[in-house]
């Protein structure tokens, strides 16, 4: 009996310490498993964490040659489509102001791009057209500018302008990183407040007045602008600086109405042909008066009449007791032929306000 009872015990015991050894084992078989996922879990987190170190890393130190580099050519994406237009305006390699849009979206955020878009060019059913007026301010690389950080990807590129078109201002073009390069997004014009600046003589006050004229000439306020024109004489286009008798003549009334008149009128000859320019006054503002960057002329001269071309300047004979504001734009190479001047004549009221009495084109002839 006491053989019996003993043996049982021996199983009894084999079989509890066979029980033991399995559950150690399938303890240990867990634990490498669950080592294994702690791993990856933190190699995923140091890969994260390299990714994210690596793409801060991709915003690289924006500097003044990569200001002159952004802002050439984000100039460039705009100067490349006006170039690029025939007599007509239209712009040929687009069909749709989508396309235009995405062409600047290289250089520019999507909000400037549609500005831009919207700004100057306007779609019709045979494709898009250039809207004439005067484009937008440029960096001018020759002059000094700040690059100032705002935050990682965000800096201001910065140039104080004082001419007589733009005044003094600051001019502040933001910079983005966007993606995998930088475009400009934003473009602020700030006034510089000048206390040494009291200058009240002639030439100051007509070049004022001579700049606001132009400004609404280049925006088409033809409603503005008849304000300014003398309420008696009216006033006078001639496409050439060699104003004659007959040249057509607007009145204050027949101003305001400039570009919604669809007459034909005769406003003189074509030099070198000889055959009569009859014009409606939208066809004549486009080949007689708007030339692209106006507000950036290279010259502005009071009553200094040079004589630029073949033909003879006869403005001041013309207008014995006036002032000529000419805004002129160099060729765009030496002895070049595209050259342009728009000239501004003015006579005094009484009271010394100065009032238009002529818009008068310059430009080569034969």
């Amino acid at each position: 009996m006491k053989r019996i009872v003993f043996t049982l015990l021996s199983l009894i015991l084999v079989f509890v310490i066979s029980a033991c050894e399995e559950e150690s084992d399938t303890t240990q078989g867990d634990t490498p498993d669950e080592n294994e996922q702690t791993e990856e879990t933190n190699e995923e987190q140091n890969e994260q964490s390299s990714d994210d170190s690596e793409q801060e890393g991709d915003i690289q130190e924006f500097n003044e040659e990569d200001a002159v580099e952004l802002m050439s050519d984000y100039k460039d994406s705009f100067v490349s489509l006006i170039n690029e237009a025939g007599e007509d305006q239209k712009a040929d390699s687009f069909q749709t102001k989508a396309e235009v849009k995405e062409h600047f979206k290289s250089t520019m955020s999507d909000d400037l791009a549609t500005w831009m878009t919207d700004s100057y060019f306007k779609e019709e059913d045979d494709g898009v057209y250039i809207i004439a007026k005067d484009g937008p301010t440029w960096l001018k690389e020759e002059q000094s500018f700040d690059v100032e950080k705002v935050s990682d990807g965000h800096v201001k590129i910065v140039q104080e302008r004082d001419n007589e078109l733009l005044g003094h201002v600051k001019m502040v073009f933001h910079a983005k990183f966007q993606g995998e390069y930088w475009v400009v997004s934003e473009i602020e014009q700030e006034e510089v407040s000048e206390q040494s600046n009291q200058g009240t003589g002639t030439n100051s006050d007509i070049k004022s007045t001579a700049k606001a004229v132009k400004e609404l000439i280049v925006s088409q306020d033809m409603k503005t602008l008849a304000k300014h024109v003398h309420p008696e004489r009216g006033v006078l286009f001639s496409p050439y600086v060699h104003v004659k008798e007959d040249a057509q003549v607007f009145q204050q009334s027949e101003l305001e109405n400039f570009f919604e008149d669809d007459q034909v009128y005769e406003w003189g000859v074509y030099d070198g042909r000889g055959n009569t320019i009859e014009l409606t006054p939208s066809e004549y503002y486009e080949e007689f008066i708007y030339a692209p960057d106006l507000q950036d002329a290279d010259q502005i001269l009071v009553d200094e009449m040079k004589q630029r071309g073949n033909m003879k300047n006869n403005i001041k004979a013309f207008f014995p007791n006036s002032t000529v504001v000419e805004f002129h734009l160099e060729p765009s190479e030496e002895s070049g032929m595209d050259w342009s001047s728009l000239n501004l004549v003015f006579e005094q009221i009484k009271g010394g306000e100065w009032k238009l009495i002529a818009i008068v084109n310059d430009q080569w002839t034969i």
